[in-house]
């Protein structure tokens, strides 16, 4: 919703507010930024929020963010050092990761939304499709959910992507495992990690799995 393809002639919000219903919209925004018709929906509207813990997520937004200035021609981002403290301290795009969760974490008892978290589909991605069809109100027999769920898989997606005339879209899906935040995080970067997500998220019932 917020951004705007190279080819596009309106802006990706506008192209979205002219498609008729029912429609897939998909943003990064904060809840603060993002429509009342997201952020607040009525009737039919369904939000499905994915979430995935913040360590593998500083680190997978760290090696999107070095691939994308590859492919732009711009200059090189932070080395990873720098990186997880700015990370920490929420001084990258969209701001702390999360505040920006939280956010949306807020709408946890809201029957128009569903959260999902990427290590949960990782362990049983069939059962997730499940959630999200009933979810949608959605009535799909076993081998449809299942063939969804093959479809869904990151090798399955990964190649998917690989094929897209988009050098943007290609470069998005890396290892796609849960845990590769240790292969990056120094012992006392992940004390920082655990310090800044015991503050912002004891007491709110929102947990992540690292591993």
């Amino acid at each position: 919703m917020e951004m705007t393809l190279p080819t596009a002639e309106h802006a990706g919000y506008v192209t979205l507010a002219a498609k008729p219903s029912p429609r897939i919209v998909k943003t990064h925004v904060p809840i603060s930024f993002a429509p009342r018709g997201v952020s607040k929906p009525q009737n039919q509207v369904k939000v499905l929020v994915m979430m995935r813990n913040p360590k593998d997520s500083a680190v997978s937004y760290y090696h999107f963010n070095r691939r994308l200035c590859q492919v732009a021609g711009l200059a090189e981002p932070p080395v990873w050092k720098e990186y997880a403290q700015a990370f920490v301290g929420g001084k990258v795009k969209y701001g702390d990761y999360c505040d920006h969760v939280l956010g949306w974490w807020q709408m946890w008892d809201d029957p128009h939304f569903l959260f999902l978290k990427y290590e949960d589909m990782k362990k049983d991605l069939l059962s997730s499709v499940k959630t999200i069809a009933t979810f949608l109100e959605i009535a799909l027999d076993e081998a449809t959910i299942a063939a969804i769920a093959e479809e869904s898989t990151f090798n399955r997606m990964k190649e998917d992507f690989g094929r897209s005339k988009w050098p943007t879209k290609r470069i998005i899906p890396r290892k796609g495992i849960v845990g590769d935040w240790k292969n990056w995080l120094s012992p006392d970067e992940s004390k920082a990690f655990d310090s800044w997500c015991e503050g912002k998220l004891s007491g709110t019932g929102l947990n992540f799995d690292f591993e």
